[in-house]
């Protein structure tokens, strides 16, 4: 296996293993704050699904970055290497404790306990801060880079994370415009903090916007810009719109949030392969 598969498969796993932890503890954080104590059918189930994929995704990504930290592709020896590297590792045992800690969580909702699931959830989600590029840095520009992806870690959790679950509650529900409507203001400003974030993260990493264009972080970069775009422009779609207007509008609204969790998968997706390439402004490019 060449070193871009191996790179471009670390980073597909890892962006997997967010949306499936993004989507169990955004479905816990909707039941625990804005579902004002209406059980939804099929959140538990959700809750598990995302899990599971977290789970799947999580092996998928040790396993590679166990390759690549043993810098081999012969698999005996990436096994005798498991061991070590979840032991004797940030990345291994921030990942193995983010999954116990996500399993924890995934039973408390079962017992009906979706706050502390929640609260516990939450704290899964902006570990993985510690694992991006302000984790390993030193220095000023280690300490804002970190700050910044735990805000964007947390926002992004919340919005994208809750997308399957508020789709799920919209479509069973009798009436679903309340719900909608305590939702939007909770999506701007998570939509806020990611364009806030991401603005402070790129400055610090691009440097210089000619790294766009001259760089392959650069190019993932601009595109996940574009995804968000799209993103940002199905949401204010489904806040002016269609959200006024429920419950007539409901199908639409149905199919704008599956378009939105489609846009949200590539997003994450390409986050964590840009989350495995060097930066322009770490390797000198401009």
């Amino acid at each position: 296996m060449d070193e871009t598969t191996q790179l471009m498969l670390r980073g597909v796993c890892r962006g997997l293993h967010l949306a499936g932890y993004f989507t169990a503890f955004g479905t816990m954080f909707l039941s625990a704050l804005l579902l004002n104590g209406v059980t939804v059918r099929g959140h538990k189930t959700l809750v598990w699904a995302g899990c599971g994929l977290a789970i799947l995704a999580g092996a998928g990504w040790f396993l590679f970055q166990t390759a690549y930290f043993a810098s081999t592709n012969n698999l005996s020896a990436i096994i005798a290497a498991l061991p070590i590297v979840a032991q004797d590792t940030r990345f291994g045992g921030l990942l193995l404790g983010r999954l116990a800690v996500l399993l924890l969580a995934a039973l408390l909702f079962q017992a009906n306990r979706p706050r502390a699931a929640a609260l516990l959830g939450f704290g899964g989600v902006v570990a993985e801060a510690w694992l991006g590029h302000g984790g390993a840095m030193a220095g000023w520009e280690g300490t804002v880079l970190l700050g910044s992806a735990i805000v964007h870690l947390a926002a992004a959790g919340i919005w994208l994370g809750t997308l399957p679950g508020l789709c799920l509650a919209i479509a069973v529900v009798a009436e679903p415009g309340p719900l909608a409507r305590r939702y939007s203001p909770l999506g701007g400003l998570c939509i806020a903090m990611l364009l806030l974030t991401a603005c402070i993260q790129y400055a610090l990493l691009i440097a210089r916007p000619g790294a766009f264009l001259t760089s392959a972080y650069g190019a993932v970069a601009l595109g996940k810009i574009l995804l968000f775009g799209g993103l940002i422009l199905l949401a204010a779609r489904n806040r002016l719109y269609l959200t006024p207007t429920l419950p007539e509008t409901r199908p639409a609204l149905l199919r704008a949030i599956g378009a939105e969790m489609a846009l949200g998968l590539l997003v994450l997706l390409a986050a964590g392969i840009l989350l495995q390439l060097e930066p322009p402004a770490m390797a000198g490019i401009t």
